[in-house]
């Protein structure tokens, strides 16, 4: 049986930011990437909510949430994960994010490392963007700037996101993955580009995060290389690393019951695959 959502609605510096609420027990944080909103995390909500209570915001500029006016930063949204749990007086939390969201994740976990029960990264990468990838991000938020949001958008977020089974086999999710793209303004769409072109890199102050932590990835990620992943399992001294064969970027979609064994893992220190 599927568990009721509860909707709340917080105000943050301004912003109105909805918070999907569903299920009870130890509570998990999910924060989705950049260009998508809660219901991305639907399949792996069903799986976590039969024996956790689950969060799942849309982040600002996203979804249902209000769209700043002023630019905003990878740590601005790291501000707005603590000012949820505040408002909904959770001490602590398994906080889970994917792509945009890890980063943040990362930015969360070295502002508050003491609320904190586990840490996961999905599809993403604590290092600041390299210089292709920078000059490509903002040649893109000029196009829309200038011109608006190109028809190919959706289509190619969905083409770069998802691996071809998946795109296959799932045609309705990366539908609505599309559709989801295509409902956003020119302003957060923008917006969304230069935090993720911008932000610095925590990479080197990893090192020193006590903080039981998974990193999970795809093989076959044309998004965030898998090599970013290793990079982090590297630095933090209490992570473990999971990749998919086959997988793309949206590993918490392509594999939410991997996904959600291994977030239980953190709560067990047991993982799948141990002896």
């Amino acid at each position: 049986m599927t568990a009721p959502v509860t909707e709340h609605w917080i105000t943050v510096q301004g912003l109105e930011l909805l918070v999907e609420d569903q299920g009870t027990g130890p509570v998990v944080l999910l924060a989705h990437g950049m260009w998508c909103d809660a219901g991305m995390f639907a399949a792996l909500v069903r799986e976590l909510s039969r024996d956790h209570r689950v969060l799942v915001p849309d982040l600002r500029g996203h979804g249902r949430s209000t769209v700043p006016d002023r630019q905003w930063q990878i740590a601005d949204l790291a501000a707005d994960l603590g000012a949820i749990l505040d408002a909904l007086s959770v001490p602590k939390v398994l906080l889970a994010g994917f792509s945009m969201g890890g980063m943040a994740a990362a930015e969360f976990a070295l502002r508050y490392p003491g609320r904190l029960t586990g840490l996961a990264f999905m599809g993403t990468s604590a290092a600041s963007e390299e210089w292709l990838r920078i000059a490509e991000i903002r040649a893109l938020a000029r196009l829309i700037k200038l011109a608006g949001r190109p028809k190919f958008l959706g289509h190619e977020a969905a083409r770069t996101t998802f691996s071809p089974a998946f795109r296959r086999d799932h045609p309705e999710e990366v539908a609505r993955w599309v559709h989801t793209v295509h409902a956003m303004s020119r302003t957060a769409l923008i917006h969304a580009l230069n935090a993720v072109g911008s932000r610095p890199s925590l990479l080197e102050r990893l090192e020193g995060l006590e903080v039981p932590t998974v990193i999970l990835t795809g093989k076959a990620d044309k998004v965030m290389s898998p090599k970013w992943s290793q990079a982090m399992a590297r630095r933090l001294p209490r992570a473990r690393l999971a990749a998919w064969e086959g997988a793309g970027h949206a590993i918490p979609m392509e594999r939410p019951v991997e996904v959600a064994a291994w977030l239980r893992g953190l709560e067990r220190g047991r993982f799948p695959g141990d002896g």
